[in-house]
């Protein structure tokens, strides 16, 4: 996010606080944790196999290598992806380490994949502002509103308490799925927002969960694909959140060495 190199003498940093973040009602973010419950308790959204959430917006047959920079405004739009968005960031914020997701959901089937994306949501043209310059461009580009992965996991749910010993899903049951996100040091800049997309597929990436739990998804039939209502809760006694350690803007900041 701040485009800069910084080196440490350990990882994660020294002096790295630990924050969580609490996912709340009208898709807000923010450090709070619930004290009282909002209405309703918990954000849906309809889950097809026949038409899951793509990982990039390319139309292509081959793979995209670009996938992990491209803007998440074609996900954002889709009403299979729930979005959480944070104030607007009036100091630069550095995001430093191992990365947890804790959701509290449920879902109408027996089977569920998860995916949580950590999104820096850049802001619009405001006056005096001047967009960022492309990597190896003397050109403008104007990233007004972008959305730039920063990092993303998925979690096949069966094995949300164990590799060795997969479960279903009980329909209509609020249960924890934890999961780790890849570690990461990325700055969210004044201005910015910290947003987080939750769905349930990244197609073809990623191979479809039939959402009716069977023994092994690579032998199911197609009666086994079937369409599900995924829930997530932001409630007092279920309040999903993403855990993240903040860094102090202190470490010595060390220019890359390109040749």
């Amino acid at each position: 996010g701040a485009n800069r190199w910084r080196e440490f003498d350990q990882w994660p940093p020294q002096g790295v606080e630990t924050t969580t973040l609490f996912l709340g009602g009208g898709g807000s973010l923010s450090a709070a944790k619930p004290i009282a419950d909002d209405e309703p308790v918990f954000d849906e959204f309809p889950s097809d196999p026949a038409h899951p959430v793509p990982y990039t917006p390319a139309i292509s047959t081959r793979w995209n290598s670009e996938y992990m920079v491209e803007d998440q405004r074609f996900a954002a739009r889709r009403p299979d992806v729930l979005v959480y968005r944070s104030e607007v960031l009036q100091e630069d914020l550095t995001v430093a380490g191992p990365i947890t997701a804790r959701l509290w959901v449920s879902t109408s089937g027996t089977d569920a994949d998860w995916v949580v994306k950590l999104i820096d949501e850049f802001p619009g043209r405001m006056p005096g502002y001047e967009p960022p310059k492309r990597w190896g461009d003397s050109g403008e580009e104007d990233l007004g509103g972008t959305q730039r992965m920063v990092r993303s996991e998925i979690i096949r749910g069966r094995f949300r308490n164990s590799l060795e010993r997969p479960e279903p899903f009980v329909p209509g049951e609020v249960t924890l799925v934890e999961m780790p996100l890849q570690g990461v040091l990325h700055t969210f800049k004044r201005g910015h927002r910290i947003m987080i997309h939750i769905q349930s597929s990244l197609f073809p990436l990623f191979d479809r969960n039939p959402q009716t739990y069977v023994p092994n998804i690579f032998e199911a039939d197609a009666d086994d694909y079937i369409k599900a209502t995924h829930r997530v809760y932001h409630s007092v006694d279920h309040p999903s959140s993403l855990e993240i350690g903040v860094l102090p803007n202190t470490a010595p900041v060390v220019q890359p060495n390109i040749q």
